[in-house]
C-alpha cells in the first residue's frame, strides 16, 4: 500500500515557512548592521560611523562623558575624532552634570580636549542653560571655556557677556567681559 503525499503537506508547508522566516531574519541582520554602523573607509582618512555612542570613563580623571552623534570620523591613527549633530553629557563625580548639544566637534585623545561648535546649547542638572557658538572642554584640567559671546539663563537671572570659564569640579563660573545681568523681580526680596 502506498502512503498518501497529502499527509506530508502540512509538514512541508511548515518547513518552507521556517526557511522563509530564517532567510528574512538573516537578511535583516545584515541590513540593520549596515544601516546602524555604516562604515566607510575613505582613502587618506580613517573610519566613518553613523549613529554612535562613545563613552569615556576614566576614574582617575573624575569625569565620565558620553557622546551621542549622528556621524563620527576617526583619524587613521585613532587619536582624533570628529563628530556632527551631537549630544555630549559630562558627568563629574561630585558635581552636577552638564549636557551640551551642537552641530559639530572634535576630540583629541592626546591633549584630552573636546572642541564643540555650532549653535551650542548646554543644560545643567541644577537648572542653568548656556548658549554660545564655541566651547573648549579641557578634560585634564576639568573646565569649559570660550571667548565667544555667551548667554546664561538660570532660575533667577539671565546673564549675557563675552567669554566663559566654567570649572566643573569647583563649580565656579566666570564670564570674562561685557557682562549684563537681568535679575527676575520675584527672586529679589527687599
Amino acid at each position: 500500500m502506498k502512503k498518501s503525499p497529502l499527509k506530508y503537506w502540512p509538514i512541508a508547508a511548515i518547513m518552507l515557512f521556517l526557511m522563509v522566516i530564517g532567510f528574512y531574519l538573516i537578511r535583516a541582520q545584515y541590513e540593520s548592521a549596515d544601516n546602524l554602523i555604516v562604515t566607510d573607509l575613505i582613502p587618506g582618512e580613517g573610519l566613518r560611523l553613523k549613529n554612535i555612542q562613545y563613552i569615556q570613563n576614566n576614574p582617575d580623571e573624575g569625569v565620565k562623558w558620553v557622546l551621542d552623534a549622528k556621524e563620527v570620523r576617526f583619524s587613521k591613527d585613532r587619536q582624533r575624532i570628529s563628530f556632527k549633530n551631537f549630544r555630549l553629557k559630562l558627568e563629574p563625580e561630585n558635581s552636577p552634570s552638564i549636557e551640551l548639544e551642537g552641530r559639530g566637534g572634535d576630540y583629541n585623545k592626546d591633549s584630552s580636549e573636546i572642541s564643540l561648535r555650532g549653535d551650542l546649547h548646554a543644560y545643567t542638572d541644577n537648572g542653568y542653560r548656556i548658549t554660545t557658538e564655541h566651547i573648549l572642554y579641557r578634560q585634564k584640567e576639568g573646565y569649559l571655556n570660550t571667548e565667544e559671546p555667551v548667554k546664561i539663563t538660570g532660575p533667577f537671572f539671565t546673564l549675557t557677556g563675552r567669554g566663559l570659564y566654567l570649572n566643573l569640579e569647583k563649580e565656579t563660573l566666570r564670564v570674562i567681559s561685557d557682562v549684563e545681568t537681568l535679575i527676575k523681580r520675584e527672586s529679589f526680596a527687599l
